[in-house]
């Protein structure tokens, strides 16, 4: 039972907090009304029934999404949980004075277009999906009844245009030659991590996370992935990222050739654990300034340059879309738009070019 009493020129209040050793007293003083000290008890006895978590429509919204994804959100990867801890942020900064109950459309609405004026779309849009999530489980748990994120708009700064996150063919080729000049014993880690990537497409994490035992005949075999955040092994990121992609022959013979004068580790590219995403992303970054790219793009961009390749080939897009370990075909044509769009024109071209012939 919470104490509420006068000290000094305001009030204070006071509760009993169970220990491992028995209970003691918590106190906090210094409020200026008896509401307010009434309203601090309240919510720390909640929080004594919630062990340490409160959940309630007046507090304000950033506790609430605190609390929120750190009971519910526990069990997601790393770097989606730095995604929530953002959106705590920028809900302390720009809304520190909305609890969940005054969370409105039209303020939901300001705070996602202050978030545009300074961030990319894709930002903003992350930003209002968790949000909404968050405020879902609020009515599910019967907090609030009205849902403000509903129906708002996301809009940001132009992100990087898609056409600088992949390389053309003449940079491509460029990259590889550069590499393979260098003699193997002199290569790095990132140097035949940017090979890999570039004829498998596959992820960083999936790259940073093969063994030696993962490079078969001709393939590699993607079952694991490695979280640097965590420093361990997990599971691919979807059923569909457990799959083996069939590589040149070549590459791989220097690969194995590689091996004996660089590392004795399990890991292909590493010692005691593989290297992290901002090492092979300084090298090719570096690779590209020597080989005077005029596209500068990440080691992510080296996936989007080989799905780009084979679709500018005319390979089946439910291959590349297997090969790349997409849940769907329908992933595939949102994320490579722009290239199947220049492909559909000079199939238009040769069409009508076909049909003229039959005048």
């Amino acid at each position: 039972m919470a104490s509420i009493y006068r000290r000094n020129k305001g009030w204070a209040a006071s509760i009993s907090v169970k220990t491992d050793t028995g209970f003691k007293t918590k106190t906090k003083s210094g409020f200026k009304t008896k509401s307010n000290a009434k309203a601090w008890a309240t919510k720390m006895e909640a929080e004594k029934q919630t062990h340490g978590v409160s959940m309630a429509k007046d507090q304000p919204l950033a506790d609430y999404f605190h609390s929120w994804y750190t009971v519910y959100k526990k069990d997601k990867a790393p770097a989606t949980y730095k995604w929530y801890a953002h959106i705590e942020t920028y809900l302390r900064q720009y809304l520190p004075a909305v609890t969940l109950q005054g969370l409105t459309r039209p303020i939901a609405q300001k705070f996602l277009n202050t978030l545009g004026e300074k961030y990319a779309t894709a930002t903003v849009r992350k930003t209002r999906s968790l949000l909404h999530e968050a405020i879902k489980s609020a009515i599910y748990d019967e907090l609030i009844f009205k849902d403000p994120m509903n129906g708002l708009n996301a809009i940001g700064k132009d992100g990087k245009s898609a056409e600088l996150k992949y390389l053309e063919e003449p940079q491509m080729k460029a990259l590889v030659n550069y590499i393979q000049e260098i003699p193997l014993p002199e290569r790095v880690d990132s140097d035949e991590m940017i090979l890999l990537a570039l004829n498998t497409g596959a992820r960083y994490e999936e790259l940073a996370g093969l063994t030696w035992s993962d490079i078969k005949a001709g393939a590699i075999d993607i079952n694991k992935a490695w979280d640097q955040f965590e420093r361990n092994i997990k599971e691919p990121k979807t059923r569909a990222s457990r799959r083996t992609v069939s590589v040149p022959h070549n590459l791989l013979n220097d690969l194995f050739n590689w091996k004996p004068s660089h590392s004795s580790a399990d890991f292909v590219f590493g010692d005691k654990r593989p290297i992290t995403s901002a090492s092979a992303n300084k090298r090719l970054k570096r690779l590209l300034e020597l080989t005077h790219s005029p596209k500068i793009i990440s080691f992510h961009g080296l996936r989007h340059t080989h799905a780009s390749w084979l679709l500018s080939h005319g390979v089946d897009i439910q291959y590349v879309s297997a090969r790349l370990g997409h849940q769907s075909v329908s992933m595939t044509l949102k994320v490579y738009t722009h290239m199947l769009d220049r492909t559909r024109s000079i199939e238009d071209e040769h069409s009508v070019s076909l049909l003229e012939n039959l005048q």
